[in-house]
């Protein structure tokens, strides 16, 4: 039944492909970390350690350029504040604004923000933080400065290729932190996220993104609680979940209509994309390839996913720098 499944949606995209549909290629990354011992890699020889341009990123995502360069979009879960120095790891991160940038520059267009982390600097880390953004005309989303600047950007959409595509993000909580006012870090909330889902389709995207940060740490399956959440989003109005936090990477179901096509797809944890944390599989994260489609009389589908495994190098003798290697690479 899964054979047959299987060449039924290989035979779909061919036919979507021969009928000249657009389609949209968006690639997902998990966790962007930054530990005390990546700020020491990075510092450049003899550069001080509060100038944000004493800290070089180039290899971070510089084995992932064949990737890349296969998609259309590029989003990631970036877990740092870009607070004013002193710069730091666990558990309060801060990092230069560098690490964005260079990261920007490696040809990741979106960041997602709401993480259980952003609140590591409180008010001023905060406010700090979407300057960096702002400043550096950077794509993100999850964090507002204040409930007016939510309405207005929330949800992010996105304009490309002729797609409409709505991104919204949340997090679980924000590490007990109080997220200082005015400003608005979106939490995982039922009737702010069927709120938020309504004012979205009212806006007529083509897809709808749900990104959460959510689950449990270093469980390498989803969790019922993550279920729950998944299946209320949908039924609100939602296309795709792609998760994060667990910094391993988790199962992920693609649900499919009686027809045959593709409904749903939930990543439930992509793992990290590169840090410094040594608990068991946390070297390994997962990037995932969201195809979506769309025809000249409005037809629109969501293709079989694809995931490929990542590795996180750390510095060795002959290689300063942090780096993150794929098998496409290879």
């Amino acid at each position: 039944m899964r054979l047959a499944i299987l060449i039924y949606l290989q035979l779909m995209a061919a036919n979507i492909l021969a009928n000249n549909a657009d389609t949209l290629k968006l690639l997902f990354l998990g966790d962007i970390m930054q530990h005390q011992a990546q700020l020491d890699a990075a510092r450049i020889k003899g550069g001080k350690t509060d100038d944000p341009n004493s800290y070089d990123y180039t290899s971070y995502f510089q084995n992932l350029k064949t990737r890349f360069s296969k998609v259309d979009m590029r989003i990631a879960n970036m877990e740092t504040t870009f607070a004013k120095p002193p710069y730091s790891g666990y558990p309060h991160f801060c990092s230069p604004s560098t690490l964005l940038s260079w990261s920007r520059k490696a040809g990741i267009d979106m960041f997602l923000a709401a993480n259980n982390h952003i609140c590591d600097k409180g008010k001023r880390g905060l406010e700090e933080t979407m300057d960096v953004y702002d400043s550096l005309r950077v794509l993100y989303t999850g964090i507002y400065r204040n409930q007016q600047n939510e309405l207005e950007k929330n949800p992010l959409v996105v304009e490309i290729k002729g797609f409409r595509i709505a991104f919204l993000n949340y997090t679980y909580a924000t590490n007990g932190i109080p997220v200082p006012q005015p400003f608005v870090v979106k939490l995982i909330d039922t009737a702010s996220i069927r709120a938020d889902l309504k004012r979205t389709r009212e806006k007529n995207p083509d897809f709808i993104i749900v990104c959460l940060h959510w689950g449990e740490e270093y469980v390498l399956k989803h969790s019922a609680s993550q279920e729950r959440i998944e299946k209320f989003i949908y039924a609100n109005g939602a296309d795709v979940i792609i998760g994060s936090h667990p910094h391993v990477v988790q199962d992920y179901n693609v649900e499919y209509g009686i027809n045959g096509e593709i409904n749903h797809v939930t990543i439930y944890s992509l793992g990290n994309a590169i840090s410094n944390m040594t608990a068991p599989n946390t070297r390994t994260g997962m990037v995932a390839e969201i195809v979506l489609s769309k025809d000249s009389e409005g037809n629109k589908r969501i293709l079989a996913p694809t995931v490929e495994y990542i590795w996180t190098t750390r510095p060795k003798l002959f290689k300063k720098n942090f780096s993150i290697i794929s098998k496409s690479e290879n």
